[in-house]
């Protein structure tokens, strides 16, 4: 009885220390995640909206659009299984090109000990504007065969890849679409779009919704004078020239250059999310069309190499040998 009062009278003067407890390590309300509404951030930053009652942080210079028509053309490319919930294990972004085809950079897919990543390792998903939310029209897709481009340089030219999907997209999906890749260069002075759920500024955190940046095409003349030793013909650059308040941050690699509603380039690598002045750099799509047609064609060749078509087409060339 004495043991009982004694751990009665311990427990009523730890009680107020322990209802402080949730409020000093913002545990209160529901779960770790419900911040403070008495924050106040002022809304005339170039990276800050107020919407709904919310602040949304935006990509450097980037901006979220009210109806985005450029999400249903590009996946979120991710590891095999989320962390913790959906969406947490995007890292890159891709192009879809065909209705099994998607197109990023090589970068994405091949580690700095040149190791492609192995099929079973990605997944993509495709209609999920916000890359939290799974909605109906949300197709997640498996990998297939990883292809990068042969003669890829890390930070260098040919940062180009082709992911062959297990399945095919549906076509009935207005959330999923293909977009189309130019058959020309493109001429300096163009305005383009890139779109990503990377990074909001230089190691911030990633964007849950897909953000859209209005870039400007530079000549090849020009881009050589950020990058002397590093840009190649097959590349391109572009910006916001003077502010340069818009670039690709890690998580945007990947992604499409769009300009006039086709693929011109893929995002390769930038200057920390526009802090160092310098324009985004892309790999030309248009110097790597012929690659992109034999590459996406190799699937011919793959089932002529399966064993029950190897012994196929052995017979039918000891027939046609015969007559």
């Amino acid at each position: 009885m004495v043991l009982l009062l004694d751990l009665l009278h311990i427990f009523y003067h730890l009680l107020p220390v322990l209802l402080c407890v949730p409020k000093a390590f913002g545990l209160h309300g529901r779960g770790y995640h419900n911040h403070s509404k008495e924050l106040e951030l002022p809304t005339d930053l170039p990276n800050i909206t107020y919407d709904s009652g919310e602040y949304h942080m935006l990509i450097a210079g980037g901006y979220k659009p009210l109806k985005n028509t450029l999400t249903k053309y590009v996946v979120s490319i991710r590891t095999s299984r989320a962390t913790a919930y959906f969406g947490d294990n995007h890292f890159c972004v891709g192009s879809i090109i065909s209705d099994n085809l998607i197109m990023t950079a090589a970068h994405c897919v091949v580690d700095r000990r040149k190791v492609v990543t192995r099929p079973h390792r990605l997944v993509v998903v495709a209609g999920a504007p916000n890359r939290f939310q799974k909605l109906q029209t949300t197709v997640e897709m498996k990998v297939r065969d990883v292809l990068p481009h042969e003669y890829f340089k890390r930070k260098g030219e040919h940062d180009i890849a082709l992911l062959r999907l297990v399945h095919h997209f549906p076509d009935d999906n207005d959330f999923v679409k293909i977009i189309g890749l130019t058959n020309k260069m493109v001429q300096p002075g163009t305005s383009c779009q890139i779109l990503g759920w990377g990074q909001l500024f230089f190691r911030g955190p990633y964007s849950a919704h897909a953000i859209v940046a209005n870039l400007t095409v530079f000549s090849q003349e020009y881009c050589r004078m950020f990058y002397r030793h590093h840009f190649h013909e097959t590349m391109i650059c572009a910006g916001k020239q003077g502010v340069w308040d818009a670039d690709a941050c890690r998580g945007d690699s990947g992604g499409p250059l769009i300009c006039n509603d086709e693929v011109v380039a893929i995002v390769s690598w930038g200057s920390h999310c526009g802090e160092k002045g310098k324009p985004t750099i892309f790999t030309s799509v248009y110097h790597h069309r012929d690659w992109i047609k034999i590459t996406s064609g190799s699937e011919t060749v793959r089932h002529l190499m399966k064993p029950q078509h190897f012994f196929l087409n052995l017979l039918l060339i000891y027939f046609l040998l015969q007559t």
